[in-house]
């Protein structure tokens, strides 16, 4: 999913970075057409850009314990982020969730995230879903409603 984010980010015109904490995963050959490669954990990212009102953070990351590790110190510079996600199911925010207040991190905090992350389209591909995220972030950024344009019929 994250390798199809990429790719559609691009293609919308989004300046694209990536960061994976495992090297190998963080290179044009594993990851093409970003335009930055931070091979760091994520609660390091902060030290390695600036999160600002224009920042989009879609996290594509392996699971609930990264997660929960990562976010915490990312949130404090994120809460000026335009938009932030994290790929998973309901249940897997939820055990999130609660191990980031167990952190002491705030209900205000949390509640800027996106997660699960997308709109609701059925999505099952990594292509449909980077579309669903991606559909998302443009609905928020620019206050789109996610309505369908169709007009209703009288």
């Amino acid at each position: 999913v994250g390798k199809a984010v990429v790719h559609l980010a691009k293609w919308l015109g989004y300046r694209v970075a990536v960061s994976d904490d495992r090297a190998e995963f963080c290179t044009p050959v594993s990851t093409p057409g970003a335009d930055a490669y931070y091979p760091v954990k994520m609660d390091e990212l902060p030290q390695h850009f600036t999160i600002d009102k224009r920042t989009i953070l879609i996290l594509t990351t392996r699971g609930s314990a990264i997660d929960a590790a990562g976010l915490s110190p990312l949130l404090d510079s994120a809460q000026r982020a335009a938009y932030i996600g994290i790929i998973g199911s309901k249940r897997r925010w939820a055990t999130t969730v609660k191990a980031l207040k167990e952190k002491g991190v705030s209900d205000e905090k949390i509640a800027k995230v996106h997660s699960p992350m997308g709109l609701e389209l059925q999505a099952e591909t990594p292509e449909e879903i980077a579309v669903s995220i991606m559909a998302e972030v443009m609905m928020v950024k620019d206050k789109g409603t996610g309505k369908s344009m169709k007009s209703s019929e009288k």
